[in-house]
């Protein structure tokens, strides 16, 4: 194998963790946190991708009332946020794309990403799990708690999770 060539579990996560099921999840915060800042946008989907955290979150019992409480609850969920972040970061921006060139955000002037309220219909007028599937349908159920998570001080955020800028 070359260097430049991937390797067969790097191509299932680059088909896993897509664009299109990005922009779900994406949109879904935002729709719950809309206006948000760029930096904060860039930390949903290290969240939603991980399936053990979106189904913490989904559980009826979970009351996570700050990143810091997630920390210590769940450490695991939070260890490797660094390397996900910047795994994902193409995904994460090209999502972001994705729903900026179909009019469903914009960047307001203040560089907050707000969602078009007339077009937010656009991407799908169903979230569903018959329309887009159980783990984009997780994802969407999660967002509630995840936004609230995301409305701590992006400072914090990044330095509670140990992105390393």
């Amino acid at each position: 194998m070359t260097n430049n060539s991937k390797s067969s579990t790097s191509m299932f996560s680059d088909l896993y963790n897509n664009e299109i099921i990005g922009s779900i999840g994406v949109f879904s915060v935002i729709n719950e946190l809309s206006p948000i800042s760029c930096a904060k946008v860039m930390l949903i989907l290290p969240f939603l991708f991980h399936n053990d955290l979106v189904r913490y979150l989904n559980h009826s019992s979970t009351k996570v009332k700050s990143i810091e409480q997630l920390i210590l609850k769940k450490p695991e969920f939070i260890s490797n946020f660094n390397e996900r972040f910047y795994d994902l970061i193409e995904t994460s921006f090209n999502s972001i794309l994705i729903l900026n060139s179909l009019d469903i955000i914009y960047i307001n002037k203040d560089g907050k990403i707000m969602i078009n309220e007339g077009n937010k219909n656009k991407l799908l007028k169903d979230l569903t799990k018959n329309k887009i599937g159980i783990r984009a349908s997780n994802m969407v159920k999660a967002s509630q708690k995840l936004a609230y998570l995301l409305t701590e001080d992006v400072d914090n955020l990044y330095l509670q999770l140990r992105v390393k800028l």
